[in-house]
């Protein structure tokens, strides 16, 4: 009787299926793929991060059961007591049409002058282009923040000039590093999102999404995912705060979003992301740094997808309610609302490495297409006289095996980060490049372009049938066996029939190494600094305000 009567009190509920379904495809749906966000009473940013998705199901419990918008966030609700365990699933998952566009440019949506420039600049080089803009425009207590960016991209579909399309790629045909792609998404997915109670007679199915909360305590995920892509992948069961959906991901498959204001968030985050016995000024320090990065990347991160943000790397780490501590909890309470902004009063982009290794790197040598004044590589030393100096190329080897006494270099957690060295079977590498290339065994590294801190971006590898130029950081580290840092030397083991054996990689440093140095600024807090201190040491020309 109880599935009848759930049934019943659903369609009661609810509009009619085919306008309830119009509704959810028009409205509901668009909101899971929207760059904006709401706010509590106290004037917080609410913000949705993706717990996990690319699931086939998803479990989870509640201890007292559970309140379910079947119609939507705001509408009538349903509510199922016991605490038993859910299953949620997809059926008739429709993966999402997305499309890549090449961009050429990109400046600040508020700088209109300058984008009829930069649009007028493409154009009289004979390119046909699109425009776009990514980003957000929101307030706070009646201040204006902008975070919008418009991109000048290649229009794929009119014919370009074969001389200016020459002009946009290197010798071997490729595109230039600094042109990169960017997601769009043409199609939301679709598919039927059913949540059962496991043990019970309880179905509710819907279109697209299912919001819902636990009616008392936290929500048990069984089994979350994390680290995709990483050596530390793996899974385990979390708890979580606020509300949450179950959306139909980019892939048709399931994903489940956590939905919880910014200082709530910054308290799973934080101790993820920072040693928690950090001290309090460098917990402080971390603490604005992350709650920027919320602001800055909506709207500019996981456009395909139905939520902000990811609990990840991509992100920043969330691992919920379980990850909370409270030094670092004082810590975001005691620089609540409070953000960077850089000299021209944008809203800072507050990127942050575990180890810069001695040397912090330029923003655009990790992502071609952030400009930013705030995000440039420095020597990690206090007093040094040429603070913003590039490691000149003759000089890498000797800065990597005879490092300067730089902040990060002191910290007793970095040993095995500030350098380290690295042997990577020839086996390894060679199905790794055999993956992606078609260039046979690898022979040969030549290191094209380093940037500022000695990180590599750009190589030449010469293989036994063919050759081929890598660009990007994150790629060589990846293509590389998982390197901690783009910042090394590399020789290579060869047998007695020339064939390559091993190649050992001599390197400094653990992460893309731009903005705020992680263990650098722990140091920095026990030598007596403040966060404030710390934030203007690593962000140039940054000033820090509270915004709610």
């Amino acid at each position: 009787m109880r599935t009848v009567f759930l049934t019943l009190l659903l369609a009661a509920l609810c509009l009619p299926a085919g306008a309830q379904e119009k509704m959810t495809r028009e409205d509901t749906g668009a909101i899971l793929f929207s760059n904006r966000f709401s706010f509590t009473p106290d004037g917080q940013p609410v913000i949705s991060v993706r717990v996990m998705d690319e699931q086939k199901e998803v479990e989870f419990s509640a201890p007292k059961g559970l309140r379910i918008y079947p119609s939507g966030p705001g509408g009538p609700s349903v509510e199922v007591s016991g605490g038993k365990r859910w299953r949620a699933r997809v059926r008739n998952g429709k993966a999402s049409k997305v499309s890549k566009r090449l961009v050429l440019d990109s400046t600040a949506t508020r700088d209109f002058q300058q984008v009829k420039q930069m649009v007028k600049r493409w154009r009289e080089k004979g390119l046909q282009t699109t425009t776009l803009e990514l980003g957000s425009l929101f307030s706070f207590k009646g201040t204006v923040f902008d975070t919008r960016k418009t991109i000048v991209c290649l229009d794929s579909t009119k014919k370009q000039p074969p001389a200016a399309l020459k002009e946009l790629k290197s010798p071997d045909g490729k595109f230039l590093p600094e042109i990169y792609t960017q997601e769009i998404l043409e199609e939301r997915p679709s598919g039927r999102v059913t949540l059962r109670q496991k043990g019970g007679d309880v179905k509710i199915d819907a279109l697209n999404a299912i919001w819902f909360e636990p009616l008392e305590g936290a929500l048990t995920v069984i089994d979350v995912e994390y680290a995709k892509g990483f050596p530390w992948h793996g899974r385990k069961t979390r708890k979580y705060g606020g509300t949450f959906y179950l959306a139909v991901d980019r892939h048709g498959k399931l994903a489940i979003v956590n939905v919880l204001p910014a200082e709530k968030l910054l308290k799973g985050l934080v101790p993820a992301e920072i040693y928690p016995d950090s001290p309090d000024e460098a917990l402080k320090a971390q603490a604005v740094t992350a709650r920027n990065e919320i602001m800055s990347k909506i709207g500019h991160r996981h456009l395909a997808d139905p939520y902000l943000l990811c609990a990840d790397q991509d992100c920043q780490v969330y691992k919920g309610l379980n990850a909370e501590r409270d030094r670092a909890s004082r810590a975001v309470d005691a620089t609540r609302g409070q953000v960077m902004f850089e000299e021209d009063g944008a809203l800072g982009d507050a990127r942050y490495s575990s180890t810069c290794g001695g040397h912090t790197e330029d923003a655009h040598e990790a992502w071609p297409g952030v400009k930013s004044k705030a995000l440039k590589g420095r020597w990690d030393v206090g007093g040094q006289q040429e603070p913003y100096a590039p490691i000149d190329e003759s000089e890498v080897k000797r800065f990597i095996e005879s490092p300067p006494k730089s902040y990060c270099g002191k910290s007793s957690k970095s040993k095995a980060t500030f350098r380290w060295a690295k042997v990577v079977p020839a086996k390894k590498i060679n199905k790794r490049i055999a993956d992606k290339y078609t260039i046979g065994r690898l022979k040969k590294i030549d290191i094209l372009h380093r940037g500022v801190s000695g990180r590599v971006n750009k190589v030449h590898l010469t293989g036994t049938r063919g050759e081929i130029e890598v660009s990007g950081e994150l790629t060589i580290r990846r293509l590389f066996g998982g390197l901690k840092s783009s910042m090394f030397l590399v020789e290579s083991t060869v047998g007695g029939d020339g064939t390559v054996l091993s190649w050992k990689f001599t390197g400094g440093g653990f992460g893309h190494g731009v903005g705020m140095c992680q263990l650098g600024a722990i140091v920095m807090a026990k030598e007596g600094k403040s966060f404030l201190d710390i934030l203007q040491f690593y962000y140039r020309n940054v000033s820090v305000k509270r915004i709610y």
